[in-house]
């Protein structure tokens, strides 16, 4: 299974997906089947691929670089920068230009 697939597969099964399928639900969803259904009907798959793209493409290369100072192109870490650096550094950018 190729590292994307192993991420959105997480994702899907995953508490926070759980929770919402859950939620829609109205019972406890444990099955596999209706996680991955809910997930992709209700936009998961799409905003992983948006995030996923991000996180791959050259904007987010190049600050995961200059942060550990020598090129990055291992998926595994473009993905940890982006989501540990990348969103919390655009989100604080966001709160600053709404509060300006």
């Amino acid at each position: 299974m190729t590292f994307r697939c192993r991420l959105q597969l997480a994702e899907a099964l995953g508490p926070t997906n759980r929770w919402y399928c859950s939620q829609a639900r109205g019972y406890p969803v444990d099955d596999r089947e209706l996680l991955l259904a809910y997930f992709i009907k209700s936009g998961g798959a799409i905003d992983f691929a948006a995030r996923y793209n991000e996180a791959m493409g050259a904007k987010n290369r190049w600050y995961c670089s200059e942060y550990y100072g020598r090129d990055i192109r291992e998926p595994q870490i473009l993905w940890d920068y982006f989501l540990n650096h990348a969103q919390t550094a655009n989100t604080r950018l966001e709160a600053e230009l709404c509060t300006a």
